[in-house]
């Protein structure tokens, strides 16, 4: 018996579809690339409208490249990386430093090539795709605006339900500006009808079963062809049911493809569903290894199944289940016992090839059931992804890996640690802590006390970060438990609390930890070395005890080029934060240097952005404006570090209220997404008060002053803040704030003696002017001597000396307060219409304010957003001189 496939070989209607294709086409050649997603249900023919695309570009100068998407067993970044290697076989990315410089060396390798060919990227099925795949086709859709290459991104919507874990992602790779999408709609009408003739060609079908069939496969190209397929072949065998074929048939694709599997005998179903077994796309050797059956055997088995459209050959030996849901339904027809054997028998097979690839192995061990094996195989792809910067796929990989029965209590301990490290990467705090704690759990019934020690550490630094409060109550419980003889172990436990009391600013008790570290500890643990210096160096900061911070800063410099050229970057980044705080600007700057070449000499792009970040606050002090901005560039908004992130915006907010700088204020203070009342950092304080005054939100501001206030020890290096809660915080939060400029003043000579003097000038400059003119005056000249010009210009601002102070704002490029002290002089109202003071904008927006209407009805009005009525309308208030809407009618009349 001779059956004719049946198959619609024209390409029937999606004329709408391929125009737009064509379009992006032509703009991707004028450089100007982009990504287009193509979704729809199984069936619906994205692969089909992708292939007829890249059909009409056979006689052009594009190349096209595709990488398909693996439901399973597929490497981080696999398809990209597949579909460079196909344009670029010589292609090797060399190791990066970070995961931005690895998508960087990626996207340019594909830029060279696109400068001397156009080029279409086809990227198939990523709704399989791994996160690490969605997060670098995301960065390469947003780095397409000045390139000759088209990406095609197939998936499919259906599948991605409600925490599908492609579904952010792909809506991620969609928010990029170039990024477009077609949604594929089932066929219908004349196109339908016109589909099943063409499939149908030379066949004879009842209408009665035609119609039941474009009924059943409800216009899904996919499903109709496998439907008339069925009813075509019951004809062939003659069994007169040519109209009930559809009546058979059930809705779900699953048995529509599982009867696709009738015509094959019992060996042939066995060496399809074993080819199944191993993945949509599979080789002839490996299956040959797999079934222990010899090529001359396999290949009329594999040409019946290629006769009947379950399969089809790629090249010479490597074959392809037509579509994947033909795979999936015959997998899916076997009890994971049946099937268990045969991943047994894939893994066997790959570990005996020339070239294995551990993600498949980590794969087939697990779906095989060998717990030993599927833990060795899973930790060393996590360990492989985590290499490449593919977080989210180093704890998948690493969870299957728990999922063994008998893991011993410390591999468990050392799994669940490796976990809890990539979640911190992936700024997954809560997650982490969770992690570390059971981490830490598990080695404690293994009695691995030090790795106890370390997680326990580590989770409770990561409680603080995330709470800002006392978390090292488990250290201490810790502590109590173990013998005087574990010094190494009790050593970390005291660190960890020292470091929690520094940074809660608790010195003193920082102090008492350190006195328990015992010195074995620091030669025999390189970095407890490194981090008994740091906490030591930071407390002498506090304590404004310079030679102690001296002779420490040196230690931990020598302990941290013993331990590793990553640690010496951060010795001295951090150690340029405290130089600033006893404002030693210029070793700040030296410190700086150093800090970005040693990060420049380990190739450390993460030291690099943690300098830059720390530099920018460093020049707030030292009224540095244009060396801050050169240090903001530097820092990128999406880095995963949050530390990072807070100096960035303290600083970042900080010059945008000196420089007026709407870029600035855009990028650091509008351009997050999370909530005010998130912001618990003291850094910011300034900065954010600042703007929030200006755009009318005292409330705002003062909530903010007293949230980020801490209730410590004392607080030093945070005299602008500090500053900002005397003109704007609450009483109580005043008095507190002064109490911390009394204790740290009274140690030694610091920023915060002229501060304190400059916060009485603040709090008594409405009442006792006289004195507050004084009182300034004295603060000025702290100021001057310490070299922080900012500082300096303000309190002579209060002292009386307006010349002085713009001199120096001038110097320092603050444009916000040039403009305001030049008009303070010249009050600017003529007639109650023009404010000569205020840009055109911001006249504009205080005639519609001063006539009653709320920031919201003024946005509206003049098209713009509320966030720059708010802007507008605090410069405004400022220039002004008024607080309040009130007062903005009797000005404005």
């Amino acid at each position: 018996m001779i059956v004719r496939p049946v198959l619609c070989k024209p390409f029937v209607g999606r004329r709408a579809e391929l125009a737009y294709l064509r379009e992006r086409r032509l703009e991707a050649g004028a450089s100007r690339g982009g990504l287009v997603f193509v979704a729809g249900d199984a069936g619906l023919g994205k692969t089909r409208l992708i292939s007829e695309f890249c059909r009409s570009l056979a006689y052009s100068r594009w190349r096209i490249t595709s990488g398909p998407c693996r439901e399973f067993g597929g490497r981080p970044y696999g398809p990209i990386l597949d579909a460079l290697a196909n344009i670029d076989p010589s292609a090797r990315l060399a190791p990066a430093e970070s995961k931005r410089q690895y998508f960087e060396a990626v996207v340019d390798r594909f830029a060279q090539f696109a400068a001397r060919k156009a080029l279409v990227v086809v990227i198939e099925d990523v709704h399989w795709a791994d996160a690490a795949t969605l997060d670098l086709l995301a960065y390469f859709g947003s780095r397409l605006h000045n390139m000759r290459v088209l990406v095609l991104a197939s998936f499919r919507p259906d599948d991605l339900h409600a925490g599908h874990p492609a579904a952010a992602g792909i809506e991620n790779v969609g928010r990029s500006a170039r990024a477009g999408r077609i949604d594929l709609a089932p066929l219908a009408g004349l196109e339908l009808r016109t589909f099943i003739d063409q499939a149908l060609s030379g066949f004879t079908l009842g209408d009665d079963a035609r119609r039941s069939i474009a009924l059943t496969g409800e216009g899904n190209p996919f499903f109709t062809e496998e439907l008339l397929k069925n009813a075509v072949q019951e004809i062939a065998e003659r069994r007169g049911r040519a109209g009930a074929g559809s009546a058979r048939v059930p809705h779900g694709v699953r048995s529509t493809l599982l009867e696709r599997l009738r015509p094959l005998d019992d060996d042939e179903r066995r060496i399809v569903t074993q080819a199944a077994a191993i993945g949509r796309t599979f080789s002839l050797e490996l299956l040959e290894s797999v079934t222990d059956i010899a090529s001359e055997r396999l290949l009329p088995a594999l040409r019946r199944a290629r006769d009947f459209q379950l399969i089809e050959e790629l090249e010479p030996s490597v074959f392809r289940f037509r579509h994947g849901l033909t795979r999936e339904a015959i997998c899916g027809d076997f009890l994971g016992a049946e099937l268990r054997p045969l991943h047994r028998r894939i893994a066997l097979s790959l570990e005996m090839a020339g070239e294995r690839t551990v993600e498949a192995l980590a794969y087939h061990w697990w779906a095989a059931g060998d717990d030993d094996r599927s833990a060795h195989y899973n930790v060393l792809a996590g360990d492989a992804a985590r290499a490449v910067y593919a977080h989210e796929d180093a704890i998948a990989f690493y969870q299957r890996a728990l999922e063994a029965k008998d893991l011993d209590a410390l591999t468990r301990g050392s799994i669940l640690e490796q976990i809890a490290n990539v979640r911190l990467v992936l700024s997954m705090a809560e997650e982490g802590l969770a992690t570390y704690s059971a981490a830490a759990d598990a080695y404690r019934v293994a009695g691995a006390s030090e790795r106890e020690a370390v997680c326990r550490v580590r989770a409770a630094m990561t409680d603080y970060t995330m709470r800002l409060n006392d978390t090292s109550a488990p250290l201490e419980r810790m502590l109590e438990r173990l013998d005087a003889s574990d010094y190494l172990p009790r050593a970390r436990l005291h660190l960890g609390i020292a470091w929690i009391a520094a940074a809660l600013r608790f010195p003193t008790r920082a102090k008492a930890h350190l006195a328990q570290v015992d010195a074995r500890a620091e030669t025999g643990a390189t970095d407890v070395a490194v981090r008994y210096h740091n906490v030591a160096a930071c407390v002498a900061t506090d304590l404004a005890d310079l030679d102690s911070f001296r002779r420490e800063h040196v230690a931990w410099l020598e302990a941290a080029r013993v331990h590793g050229s990553g640690a010496i970057a951060g010795a001295y980044y951090n150690g340029a934060k405290f130089f600033a705080s006893f404002a030693l600007h210029d070793e700040a700057r030296e410190n700086i240097r150093q800090a970005l070449h040693a990060a420049h000499e380990s190739k450390s792009v993460h030291a690099e952005e943690c300098a830059h970040a720390t530099a920018a606050l460093c020049y707030v002090l030292s009224g540095d404006l244009q060396a801050l901005r050169s240090a903001l560039d530097a820092v990128p908004t999406t880095t995963d570090n949050r530390v990072n992130v807070t100096f960035a915006r303290a600083a970042g907010t900080a010059a945008a209220t000196y420089l007026d700088d709407d870029a600035l204020i855009e990028t650091w203070f509008d351009g997050f997404d999370d909530p005010l009342e998130s912001v618990t950092e003291i850094e910011c304080g300034y900065g954010f008060a600042e703007l929030l005054v200006r755009r009318g939100r005292q409330a705002d501001a003062q909530a903010l002053l007293h949230r980020v206030l801490p209730d410590c020890e004392l607080v030093r290096g945070q005299v602008m803040t500090l500053l900002s809660i005397a003109r704007h915080g609450a009483k109580a939060d005043r008095a507190r704030a002064r109490e911390y400029l009394v204790r740290a003043a009274a140690m030694g000579d610091s920023l915060e003696r002229p501060a304190l003097a400059f916060f009485d000038a603040i709090c008594c400059a409405a009442v006792e002017p006289g004195r507050a003119r004084l009182l300034a005056a004295e603060a000025a000249e702290g100021f001057r001597r310490l070299r922080t010009p900012l500082l300096e210009a303000d309190a002579r601002e209060i002292a009386g000396d307006v010349e002085g102070a713009l001199s120096l704002y001038r110097r320092c490029g603050a444009a916000f307060h040039v403009r305001r002290l030049e008009h303070l002089a010249k009050p600017a109202v003529a007639d109650g219409v023009e404010l000569t003071a205020l840009s055109s904008r911001e006249r504009e927006i205080v005639a519609l304010a001063a006539g009653g209407q709320s920031n919201l009805e003024i946005a509206r009005s003049l098209s713009i957003s509320h966030k720059t009525v708010e802007k507008h309308l605090g410069a405004a208030f400022q220039k002004l001189g008024v607080s309040s809407r009130r007062e903005l009618r009797n000005y404005v009349r």
